[in-house]
């Protein structure tokens, strides 16, 4: 996998002012399908792509799927991108960006990933997300929005068009900023201030530290989403009773004998670290759109 860091003053792509005003639009639209398609409008004239999917990440959840698309139609988008959350994303590449301590880079960094169909290392993933719907890569904006959350927007080339090219890179390097701000923007403006919410939690079990374990903490956090055992054991691939037991010894280090307990001692850690969270968590580092072109200066990282 290659991944670059883009600079906010490498916007060197023009893009058709009806295709922004209908990006800008797309902000905050219940609509599932419209911000996914959008962007696939917006980028068309550079890179060839037939669909894009859009996530949230947020700590150590499942991805959420914020919006999908495809140009033969969005279900089987919807239905990749499900699947691919459900089964396979901690086993994407992606995770060794979005996982590493420290993160890479601050609040509204970008990046630009690209993965080959043949570069991804699961079979399973490779048939289920690629193969089965004739995929062959993908490019994948990421924004960091948050302390421990995320956005990706995924862009897929079929086997028709062949792998993207280098000028398809830059091309999605060029709009990273005009489409990273409009997908944080949707991001923060997620219907009940959700996101905001997600976000705050997240990082307040993750202020947790060394009391609790991984383990102990993916099942905190969705035991604080309204999640039941059943399905925390689903997503985690782990039995009911396995669970049960992570939140037993979860409850015991914190002092807690239920969720509602629960809530709240996160939220008095939170506030008590941090007064002013709630405003921070409704403000965004994404707001605006800077039109004028400048020479690309993404920097190519390397993870190891």
């Amino acid at each position: 996998m290659q991944t670059w860091i883009v600079e906010a003053s490498s916007s060197h792509r023009l893009v058709d002012a009806t295709s922004v005003a209908a990006l800008v639009d797309a902000i905050g639209s219940q609509d599932p399908e419209r911000l996914a398609t959008c962007i696939l409008d917006a980028v068309e004239p550079m890179v060839g792509a037939r669909q894009c999917t859009v996530f949230a990440h947020e700590a150590q959840r499942n991805p959420r799927l914020l919006s999908a698309a495809a140009t033969d139609g969005p279900w089987t988008a919807f239905r990749t991108g499900a699947v691919h959350a459900r089964e396979f994303e901690s086993q994407d590449a992606l995770r060794q960006i979005l996982d590493r301590k420290p993160a890479v880079g601050p609040v509204g960094v970008m990046l630009v990933a690209r993965q080959r169909a043949d570069e991804m290392p699961i079979a399973s993933l490779r048939l289920e997300c690629m193969d089965a719907i004739d995929l062959v890569d993908r490019l994948t904006l990421l924004v960091r929005t948050g302390e421990s959350s995320w956005v990706a927007a995924h862009l897929y080339a079929d086997r028709r068009h062949g792998s993207f090219d280098d000028e398809e890179i830059d091309g999605l390097i060029g709009v990273a900023t005009l489409l990273a701000r409009c997908i944080g923007r949707h991001y923060a403006s997620d219907a009940d201030g959700v996101a905001s919410f997600r976000g705050s939690v997240s990082q307040g079990v993750a202020e947790l530290g060394e009391r609790l374990t991984v383990r102990e903490r993916e099942v905190l956090t969705r035991i604080l989403d309204g999640v039941t055992v059943n399905r925390i054991a689903e997503d985690l691939k782990l039995r009911p009773t396995t669970v049960a037991t992570y939140r037993m010894r979860a409850y015991e280090k914190l002092g807690v004998a239920s969720r509602q307990e629960l809530f709240a001692t996160v939220l008095r850690r939170r506030a008590a670290n941090s007064p002013a969270v709630a405003a921070a968590a409704n403000a965004s580092p994404l707001l605006g759109v800077q039109g004028r072109p400048a020479q690309n200066n993404a920097t190519l990282l390397h993870i190891a």
